[in-house]
C-alpha cells in the first residue's frame, strides 16, 4: 500500500521536539528539573530557552509519539490483513516487533540514557494487542475504558503528590538536595563510563517504575492514533477539514494556557531546585497533552496547502527512518554531552538547544540522503528482519 507522507512528517516533526527536551536533560540525574538547572552566570537567552522548550514541547511530544505509534499499528494490521494474514498469525507478528522493541529499547536505557522510550512503549503496547484489525466502534470501547483508566490514575497521582509536596514542605530542612542534583550533573558530564553505567542503572529503574502511573496513558493515546488512521482523516485531511479545524480551536484553547503555567514553573524551577509546585502546576504537568491534538489538525490542515506539502516533503524522511533516528539522536548526545565523548554538557541551555539543531539538520540531511538508496532505514530494516523472520 502507498505510504503515508503526512504521518511520516508527523513524526519526524516529533523527533524534533522529543530531540529539543531530551538534550537538556540528557547529562542530569533522573531526579533532576527536566531542563537542568541554571547556574549563577546563566543568560537570558538560557532562560528564553527553557520557557520555549518547555512551552512547546515539553510532555506534548511524547503523547505525539504515541498517536503515531497507534496509527503505525493500525495501517500495519491493515497491511497484514490484506495480505491475507488471519488474526493469530497477526499477533504473533506483532508480538515479535514488540520483543524487538523492549530488548533494543532496555539496552538503549542501560548503556546509553535512562530516558529511553522505547521499552516502555513496547511495554504499554502489550495491552493493545488483542485489538489487531478491530474497526472504529469496537476501538472506541477500547477508548472509554483506557480513557476512563487514564482519569482515574491521573487523579490518584496528583492526590498523592500534593500529599508528598505538603509533608516535604512541613519538614524542616527537606528541600531537595541541589548538591546531589549537581554531583549526580558532574557524574554523568566527567565521569568515566563504568561510573555513569552504575547511576544510569539506578535512574532506568525508576524511570521504568514511574512508568506504572502513565502507561494507561499511552494505550489510550495507542487506540486515538490507531481510530484516526481507521477513520482516515490524516489520509484525506481536505476531506475532513472541518473536523482538524474544530480539533485545533478546542486544542489550543485548553492547551495554551496550561502550557504558560508549565513554562513559567520550569524557569522557576531551574533557577531554584527545591521550588514545590502548588496545585495548579503539578496539574499542568497532567493537562499538558491537551496541546498535543493542535500539532496533529496543524498539520493536518498545513498539509492541505503548497507550503504545507513542501514541509511534509522536508520532513517525511526523518520519519519513516524514525527508529534510527531516535537511536542516532541519543548517541550523538552521548558522544557530545558526557565526560565519555566530548563533553559539552556544561555550556549553558541554549547553546545545547543549538547543538540540538545541529544534530536534527545532519540527521534531516543523512535521511534524504540515505531514502535516495534505500527504502527503510538500517534499524527499521533488522526491526523489519527479525518481525517476519
Amino acid at each position: 500500500m502507498k505510504r503515508e507522507h503526512l504521518i511520516d512528517a508527523l513524526r519526524g516533526f516529533a523527533l524534533f521536539g522529543i530531540l529539543v527536551v531530551n538534550i537538556q536533560s540528557f547529562a542530569w540525574g533522573v531526579g533532576a528539573p527536566t531542563m537542568g538547572v541554571l547556574w549563577m552566570d546563566a543568560t537570558w537567552r538560557d532562560e528564553w530557552t527553557i520557557w520555549l522548550t518547555s512551552f512547546i514541547f515539553e510532555f506534548k511530544i511524547y503523547p505525539l509519539f504515541c498517536f503515531c505509534f497507534g496509527y503505525g499499528f493500525a495501517t500495519m494490521a491493515k497491511n497484514w490483513r490484506y495480505a491475507g494474514l488471519d488474526a493469530e498469525a497477526m499477533r504473533q507478528r506483532f508480538r515479535r516487533r514488540l520483543n524487538f522493541m523492549l530488548c533494543l529499547g532496555l539496552v538503549h536505557g542501560v548503556i546509553i540514557w535512562f530516558g529511553d522510550i522505547l521499552a516502555r512503549y513496547a511495554l504499554a503496547a502489550y495491552f493493545i494487542e488483542k485489538h489487531i484489525g478491530r474497526g472504529p466502534r469496537q476501538l472506541l470501547q477500547a477508548l472509554k475504558f483506557w480513557g476512563i483508566l487514564t482519569i482515574a490514575i491521573s487523579v490518584l497521582s496528583l492526590v498523592l503528590n500534593r500529599i508528598a509536596a505538603q509533608q516535604w514542605g512541613s519538614e524542616s530542612g527537606s528541600a531537595p538536595p541541589t548538591a546531589q542534583l549537581i554531583d549526580a550533573f558532574y557524574l554523568y558530564a566527567q565521569g568515566d563510563y563504568i561510573d555513569t553505567i552504575r547511576a544510569r542503572l539506578g535512574d532506568y529503574t525508576l524511570v521504568l517504575f514511574s512508568w506504572l502511573f502513565l502507561f494507561p496513558q499511552a494505550v489510550m493515546l495507542f487506540i486515538t492514533g490507531a481510530i484516526v488512521a481507521q477513520l482516515g482523516w490524516l489520509k484525506s485531511p481536505n476531506r475532513h477539514r472541518q473536523e482538524w479545524q474544530r480539533i485545533l480551536l478546542i486544542s489550543l484553547t485548553l492547551g495554551l494556557p496550561i502550557a504558560v503555567v508549565l513554562a513559567n514553573y520550569n524557569v522557576a524551577l531551574a533557577l531554584d531546585p527545591s521550588l514545590l509546585p502548588n496545585a495548579i502546576q503539578d496539574s499542568a504537568f497532567t493537562l499538558s497533552l491537551l496541546l498535543t491534538p493542535a500539532y496533529v489538525a496543524a498539520f493536518a490542515l498545513i498539509s492541505i496547502t503548497t507550503l504545507g506539502k513542501n514541509i511534509v516533503a522536508l520532513l517525511a524522511p526523518m520519519g519513516r527512518m524514525a527508529l534510527t533516528n531516535y537511536l542516532f539522536q541519543s548517541l550523538a548526545m552521548f558522544i557530545l554531552l558526557l565526560g565519555v565523548g566530548v563533553g559539552l554538557a556544561d555550556v549553558g541551555q541554549f547553546n545545547i538547544a543549538l547543538i540540538a539543531i545541529g544534530i536534527y539538520l545532519t540527521e534531516l540531511i543523512a535521511s534524504h540522503v540515505y531514502l535516495r538508496f534505500n527504502s527503510i532505514g538500517p534499524v527499521e530494516w533488522l526491526w523489519r528482519w527479525y518481525t517476519y523472520r
